[in-house]
């Protein structure tokens, strides 16, 4: 049985120590004869780096490395080019000094690989004279990898992130003006940043992140999962069984799609598995949260914390491709679009008449982290807490046990610490509420649009749509009469359902939701009954 090549991103390491190796060499022998330069973005330990290695290997001509997969089958020259390989993830940046310091060393360093003296006054300069003196010998290879690591590292503090984005800037318009010296550019990122002067000009980088083209190019696809890891999912099988559980392949390969796959970045209905959490799964043979344990997405929380109001809404947004693809604002950034470029949201659908994708959670684990870290953030109550409470408050919204379910949120809000509402404001409720239901299991959509407004959060049982309205300090009288002025139940008109509209008012005194109000409707629209906190106990 092959080895798992975890943590390995150098494909001749994978290739030599006899480790599973998926084949993306004919994705690399395509773009080299289609076209110059090019720019993905990708999520963290999804490949880039190894892809990029890849491509190093074929350009440094090393045929025999590649012997039995694709690009060793097909006519490809074999030439060898001079290649500059910029890791920024390897250089520091928690300042702009420190990020100049490090590409002069890291010019410097290149330089001597090559024996060219690099010297002068700028960073543009040094660039200059490198890529110069190494065409000398044929047309230059350039490959950055992580090129976003000092902005995105950096969006906690607007000021440093946008003076290391003009240092990219300027290094990377050098590069634009070199172009005839260069044979081939491929840049990866976990995001992109319009105004780095990548992506604009008459050489600008061909943007193939949601290219259909390209959409297996780093993840495992379906098939592949199938057809190179056939015995380590026997392996798993033989693990369950020898601790007592009988399980199928199939079982198997259900468990694998529901926490793993789901990641989509084009049109085509393409679907890829996590690169690190399957290798990983396969290694430790159960379901843990691998990929978002590997690193805390600190950039979305600080970026949520700033605006709590703002996850509302992301569970089943639409957003055109411009939106998703491009941050033009270091301090001012789109949470959905941040979240699409991390890995945190993908793609669910495609409208062809708005020219809109719908957007939502890839997978269980994502999902299911995410929300966890939310609670640790926001409320400091561990999620276990939430988690124990689940199936009361599923049960309790199923059965519209409105009083029961309100006094399990308030019951969490109570262990809350009070600095955690210091400074809350509306948002910041809504966001909790929102958190509490989703980590219990309550799947919840927002910000849905009526022909005169926009319902704060829907969510649907089996017997009942339930719509509320959240309010704070004003009273849960309001908040109803606000839903049932603009007609909100009328969205789901059409549904069999009942329909239940909810005003909910938190207060900033007591921390908590301290009055609801609501109406349950007939699928014909008959009142069936109404709730009210003035009858609690």
């Amino acid at each position: 049985m092959k080895k798992l090549p975890i943590g390995i991103q150098t494909i001749r390491e994978i290739l030599e120590e006899d480790c599973i190796y998926v084949d993306k060499t004919g994705f690399a022998r395509d773009l080299i004869a289609i076209g110059k330069h090019y720019f993905m973005s990708r999520p963290r330990r999804f490949g880039k780096s190894l892809f990029l290695n890849t491509l190093e290997e074929i350009f440094k001509g090393n045929k025999e490395l590649f012997k039995g997969l694709e690009i060793y089958k097909s006519n490809y020259k074999w030439e060898k080019y001079p290649i500059l390989h910029f890791d920024f993830a390897q250089i520091l940046n928690t300042t702009s000094d420190q990020l100049e310091a490090g590409l002069a060393a890291e010019l410097k360093r290149m330089g001597e690989l090559y024996g060219i003296s690099v010297e002068g006054p700028s960073l543009q300069f040094q660039l200059k004279v490198l890529v110069e003196d190494l065409s000398r010998k044929n047309r230059v290879v350039v490959l950055v990898d992580e090129y976003d690591n000092a902005i995105i590292n950096n969006l906690k503090h607007p000021e440093t992130a946008e003076k290391n984005r003009d240092i990219l800037k300027g290094f990377f318009a050098t590069l634009k003006s070199l172009d005839r010296y260069l044979k081939f550019t491929f840049v990866t990122g976990v995001s992109k940043f319009s105004q780095v002067s990548l992506f604009s000009g008459p050489n600008n980088l061909k943007d193939i992140t949601m290219d259909s083209r390209y959409a297996g190019m780093m993840g495992y696809t379906e098939d592949e999962l199938k057809s190179y890891f056939p015995q380590h999912i026997q392996s798993v099988i033989a693990s369950r069984e020898k601790q007592g559980y009988k399980v199928t392949k199939s079982a198997i390969l259900d468990e694998l799609r529901v926490w793993y796959n789901g990641y989509r970045f084009s049109r085509a209905e393409t679907y890829v598995y996590n690169p690190f959490s399957t290798l990983n799964y396969m290694d430790e043979k159960e379901t843990k949260t691998y990929w978002y344990s590997s690193g805390t997405p600190s950039f979305l929380i600080d970026q949520i914390n700033n605006q709590p109001q703002s996850i509302i809404p992301l569970r089943g947004k639409s957003a055109i491709e411009s939106t998703l693809s491009d941050i033009s604002r270091v301090d001012r950034i789109n949470l959905a679009a941040l979240m699409f470029q991390a890995g945190y949201l993908t793609i669910k659908g495609y409208n062809p008449e708005e020219s809109s994708y719908k957007i939502d959670f890839p997978n269980k684990e994502v999902k299911n982290a995410f929300f966890n870290s939310l609670l640790q953030e926001f409320t400091e109550i561990d999620p276990v807490e939430i988690s124990r409470s689940a199936l009361e408050i599923k049960k309790s919204l199923e059965k519209l046990d409105i009083s029961s379910l309100i006094n399990i949120i308030n019951t969490h809000f109570a262990k809350m610490p009070y600095h955690v509402f210091s400074s809350a404001k509306e948002g910041f409720y809504q966001a909790v509420f929102f958190t509490f239901l989703e980590t219990a299991g309550v799947r919840t959509s927002s910000e849905i649009a009526t022909n005169i407004g926009r319902i704060d959060l829907m969510t649907e049982t089996p017997e009942a749509i339930c719509i509320f309205e959240l309010k704070l300090d004003k009273t849960a009288e309001i908040a109803l009469t606000q839903a049932e002025t603009k007609k909100y139940k009328e969205r789901f008109v059409q549904s069999e359902k009942n329909t239940l509209v909810l005003g909910v008012n938190f207060s900033s005194e007591t921390r908590n939701i301290n009055s609801w109000e609501g109406k349950l409707y007939s699928a014909s629209n008959s009142l069936v009954k109404e709730f009210t906190s003035k009858n609690k106990p």
